[in-house]
């Protein structure tokens, strides 16, 4: 939005000291934006330019602390005090300052409004962490002190700061550089009662490991803390935990929760490690390798959940393995976004297209689209697959993993294997008994039933 008038009212300068004894800038400038356009911080991260053009800003928040030593020369801003969107177009974001000044709290408290003059910073996206600073050749570099007064003004607004609760699985790109909380945790049982940071083989941070477990998953998240923090020699509880900290990515590049302050950490329960997990059994139910006119391919693998409920496909994948005399490849195709309604199959075909109608070869044969497509469904007779569940473990396999099955029973090149149905468990060892195999089955047509391929049906 464009105002008609510009002014900077500096009306309080004072200084008192926190309890560690650090001169508090009480200064409030109470930036008057009349004539500078304020842009969105999806704007800015979508900005073609890593250069900011002039009289542009973004007002937030800071949601980060450094009275404790956890954070260094940076603070994190988020557009929302609260945990909601505030439009279509202008999700809830956070985006990280490099500053020149290790004291950062003391000058810009948490939950301050503030505002940023992006004239003559510069920002950068890697790992889609939106960061400023002051242009450095291709790079950044911190907002030295003696500009902080220029770029970052701080506003009479100071409001508490509402963490967004999330569960692991469900932490997004949007929630980087804001602050979340995560509820039932506790940490990995190898790390109980040592340091959270300080250790020889913490570097400059010490990287712990929070656990989120039920009987159908198990998630993890790196808390990070800087042996530097004053908790940093404090000792990993054996309870449950809720923590509320910054979501960031780190300079290994690993997402991580990083603490403002130690009793962000909350103790709510007696440590409960984590259940045996048990995946659903599902099971692939049917594999071809249909003959189809030259240029064309319709192949396929369905998979199928013998259960009573709908399960969600994320974190499983199909292993197709190609094993010849020459080469010994494995291709993976990933399944996260698919579901799977109970006692129902679905079908991960080809991406082959006809050119003319836009669908695949196997939409056009069998009249109906795959749930998923992908190139590395091109089992052509001898190639294994496995179905992979969330835990990284085998639940089922087809043929036998890096074995050529050119003329062994299990093959079925120009052809297709269907599991009988009186088989109702998947199964990590191939039995060729439980399949019907038939090699060498007719060109598929579009004129004809194509009776011995029966995607979709159990």
């Amino acid at each position: 939005m464009k105002y008609s008038y510009f002014l900077i009212l500096v009306f309080l300068v004072s200084c008192v000291d926190d309890f560690n004894h650090h001169a508090i800038d009480t200064t409030i400038q109470n930036p008057d934006i009349s004539k500078k356009t304020e842009i969105t911080f999806q704007q800015l991260f979508d900005l073609h330019s890593n250069e900011i053009g002039k009289d542009t800003i973004v007002t937030g928040y800071v949601v980060s602390s450094d009275q404790e030593g956890n954070f260094y020369k940076e603070i994190f801003v988020q557009n929302t005090s609260g945990v909601n969107d505030l439009g279509t177009n202008n999700p809830r974001m956070g985006l990280r300052v490099r500053v020149g000044v290790t004291t950062t709290s003391t000058k810009y408290a948490k939950g301050r409004k503030i505002v940023i003059n992006l004239e003559g910073l510069k920002k950068t996206t890697s790992d889609d962490l939106l960061t400023l600073g002051k242009p450095s050749n291709t790079y950044i570099k911190d907002i030295l002190e003696f500009n902080l007064d220029t770029h970052i003004l701080k506003t009479e607004e100071l409001v508490p700061i509402e963490p967004k609760v999330l569960e692991i699985s469900d932490v997004a790109l949007n929630d980087l550089n804001t602050l979340i909380r995560i509820e039932d945790l506790h940490f990995k049982a190898e790390e109980i009662g040592i340091p959270f940071a300080g250790l020889p083989t913490d570097d400059f941070d010490g990287k712990r490991t929070l656990e989120f477990c039920n009987t159908s998953r198990r998630d993890t998240l790196i808390l990070e803390t800087s042996n530097f923090s004053d908790f940093a020699s404090e000792l990993i509880p054996n309870k449950q935990v809720s923590v509320s900290g910054i979501y960031t990515i780190n300079f290994d590049d690993e997402p991580v929760l990083v603490l403002n302050q130690f009793r962000d950490l909350e103790q709510i329960g007696t440590y409960a490690n984590c259940a045996q997990i048990v995946t659903p059994n599902l099971m692939m139910t049917e594999v071809a390798d249909p003959k189809v006119g030259s240029g064309e391919k319709a192949r396929y693998v369905e998979i199928y959940n013998p259960t009573d409920n709908w399960v969600s496909l994320e974190g499983w994948k199909l292993i197709r393995y190609n094993k010849t005399s020459t080469n010994e490849n494995a291709y993976t195709i990933p399944l996260d976004e698919l579901t799977i309604a109970a006692k129902s199959t679905l079908i991960v075909a080809t991406n082959s297209e006809d050119a003319l109608t836009a669908k695949t070869w196997f939409q056009v044969y069998f009249n109906f689209a795959p749930a998923l497509t992908n190139a590395s469904i091109d089992g052509n007779g001898d190639d294994a697959y496995e179905l992979i569940d969330p835990l990284n473990k085998v639940k089922d396999v087809y043929g036998e993993p890096n074995v050529d099955g050119t003329d062994l029973p299990w093959e079925y090149e120009d052809g297709v294997a269907v599991r009988k149905t009186t088989v109702t468990e998947p199964n990590t060892l191939f039995d060729v008994t439980e399949w019907e195999i038939k090699t060498k089955a007719p060109q598929l047509s579009t004129t004809s039933s194509n009776e011995d391929f029966t995607p979709g049906l159990r």
